[in-house]
């Protein structure tokens, strides 16, 4: 017969292993931290899915505005020779890169984002509630050549948008008030 302790152990256990499993979305706004992010993004609002380790951005929407744009996780080798680190760098943070879909109002992001480029890739730093972000446009060269830095877009954190538990909405069908209010 077990003894308690270890059974408390092994439920301990099994709900850990049962976490990652699950994921929780989670949308956050920012504000733009310069000039350069105010002119080129505005404010934007990220979905994510949060699991126990890591974090997976879905889509990116301009708070202010219409726009939304699903977003697609890709590897370091779309960039080509040298990755992600031939274009921002071995010391930028920002590593988790994905490609903005251009389908819908994503192609009106990667004009403007990264005006010439038809793909657009964005390396995100860490998202987590009341930090900073930065994220760093990366656009292909318009002539065939390397991808290159189009933009970097500091954000100030402004806020969560907290979802009923247990319920899934869908960032494309809340309504956003027209500024100014």
């Amino acid at each position: 017969m077990r003894s308690p302790v270890a059974l408390l152990a092994a439920l301990a256990l099994a709900g850990l292993a049962a976490w990652p499993a699950a994921a929780h979305v989670r949308i956050f706004s920012y504000d733009p931290a310069n000039d350069v992010t105010r002119r080129v993004a505005g404010a934007l609002t990220f979905e994510f899915d949060q699991k126990m380790v890591f974090v997976r951005v879905l889509r990116i929407r301009a708070t202010e505005g219409e726009a939304t744009a699903d977003l697609k996780p890709a590897g370091d080798g779309v960039l080509g020779h040298g990755g992600l680190s031939g274009v921002i760098g071995n010391k930028a943070r920002e590593r988790d890169l994905y490609e903005v879909r251009p389908d819908a109002e994503g192609a009106d992001l990667i004009r403007a984002f990264c005006p010439s480029s038809r793909r657009v890739w964005l390396a995100f730093g860490r998202i987590e509630e009341e930090r900073d972000l930065r994220v760093q446009v990366i656009g292909d060269s318009p002539g065939g050549g390397p991808p290159r830095l189009c933009e970097t877009l500091d954000f100030s954190f402004h806020g969560e948008w907290k979802l009923p538990a247990g319920q899934s909405v869908r960032i494309q069908d809340v309504k956003t008030p027209h500024f100014p209010y």
